[in-house]
């Protein structure tokens, strides 16, 4: 016998696009709110009565309604966590078995809407964003601690979207008595992570591979990596034989924290310079004063935070791409980066052609590239498919 659930009807026609297999009923979809409370577990309906979906609402919310299932017969509960948590991490583990570092869950993209989860080895960040998925966290810690005993629990939960859920932001250890603090290494570069300090979950493991890109031409090179945060772009320069690695990042805490790992990789101080300041000033001095690099790296938080300031961030991305152009040294390497999903991948690189065009340069795309095999876009859910990281060859 299927549990009852509280019953959802959308408007008229509005059930096409979530049997495609989109995942979000939006306020304006459905026929009304009243009565349900944020995060609880409903089952959506068609106008004319037909099943669609099992999921959560939250009338607070502009998106009121995500997808947990398509099955009638499904029981919202912690085994149908546990089954989903278990196939996203079982997925990860066959792709690469010896990797203790990778987003085990990863939203929408994993059928788990409002929930991340970064493992560290035996620390497991998990990220909470909605209402409906707060209600069932204590479900997430008691899996996570049953699939890896021992594991230290942090929840990280300061992203905007909570505000919009009507949620606290929460930063906290949830394992009692346990370190926030851990070095990892990744690529061969290690970085002392705190992880009720830093960004996000932690670390940018979706930039894992892409730091890759700087193996075979960092040697003898002079580089500068622009919005540096805790230094990984330029850490893997100076690991693959830079001659010189400078970095630029406004936030006191997270230079210190790029000099930390500096000092931790044992490279020698005169390789390296840090300025605290404002990476889009500093670029635009920099390109004034005719300063010449050999590889600039350009990662910068999203510029793009809705679609209505898109225009605006165009033109962000523009000026710092322009500027690091005209520095650079006939033959060199332009790295640049988006994490907007609202920035498509054409945009984004006729943003970086039309800069070269005004600044005078040619550029070759050597290799255009996305997200790790840990953070897959799901289809047809645009949202998922976020990152962007171009190599150019710059004349």
């Amino acid at each position: 016998m299927p549990t009852e659930y509280m019953k959802l009807f959308l408007k008229p026609h509005e059930e096409k696009r979530i049997l495609d297999g989109e995942f979000w009923a939006y306020d304006n979809e459905i026929r009304s709110l009243k009565g349900f409370v944020p995060g609880e577990i409903c089952r959506l309906y068609s106008a004319e009565g037909m099943y669609v979906a099992s999921g959560y609402v939250n009338p607070l919310s502009t998106i009121a309604f995500r997808v947990l299932s398509y099955d009638p017969d499904d029981v919202i509960d912690r085994e149908f966590l546990r089954q989903r948590i278990e196939a996203a991490d079982r997925q990860r583990r066959v792709l690469r078995p010896e990797n203790a570092y990778y987003r085990m869950a990863y939203g929408e993209a994993d059928f788990l809407p409002g929930l991340v989860i970064d493992r560290f080895a035996d620390h497991f960040i998990v990220q909470i964003t909605t209402a409906g998925m707060e209600n069932f966290k204590e479900d997430v810690f008691a899996v996570i601690a049953e699939m890896y005993p021992g594991a230290v629990i942090i929840e990280k939960s300061l992203v905007a979207a909570r505000e919009k859920e009507g949620l606290p932001l929460i930063n906290r250890m949830v394992t009692p008595g346990a370190a926030p603090e851990k070095v990892i290494e990744v690529n061969g570069v290690k970085f002392r992570v705190d992880f009720l300090k830093s960004q996000k979950t932690g670390f940018f493991l979706d930039q894992r591979d892409n730091y890759m890109l700087l193996e075979p031409i960092s040697r003898g090179r002079e580089v500068l990596d622009a919005f540096s945060y805790a230094g990984a772009w330029g850490l893997h320069a100076g690991r693959f034989g830079a001659r010189h690695v400078e970095f630029i990042e406004i936030s006191g805490d997270y230079m210190a924290q790029a000099r930390e790992n500096a000092a931790l990789n044992g490279f020698a101080a005169e390789g390296l310079s840090f300025v605290q300041d404002d990476a889009i000033k500093v670029l635009k001095e920099m390109s004034r004063a005719g300063e010449g690099k050999d590889i600039v790296i350009l990662d910068p938080p999203a510029f793009v935070k809705s679609r209505a300031k898109l225009k605006e961030a165009l033109r962000g991305y523009k000026e710092i791409n322009l500027r690091a152009l005209k520095m650079l040294r006939p033959g060199g390497f332009l790295v640049s980066c988006s994490c907007s999903h609202f920035l498509g991948r054409d945009d984004f690189i006729a943003v970086i052609q039309d800069a070269a065009r005004d600044a005078g340069r040619r550029v070759k795309l050597i290799e255009l590239r996305g997200q790790p095999y840990d953070h897959a876009v799901l289809l047809p859910l645009f949202q998922s498919d976020y990152l962007k990281c171009a190599l150019f060859n710059v004349y």
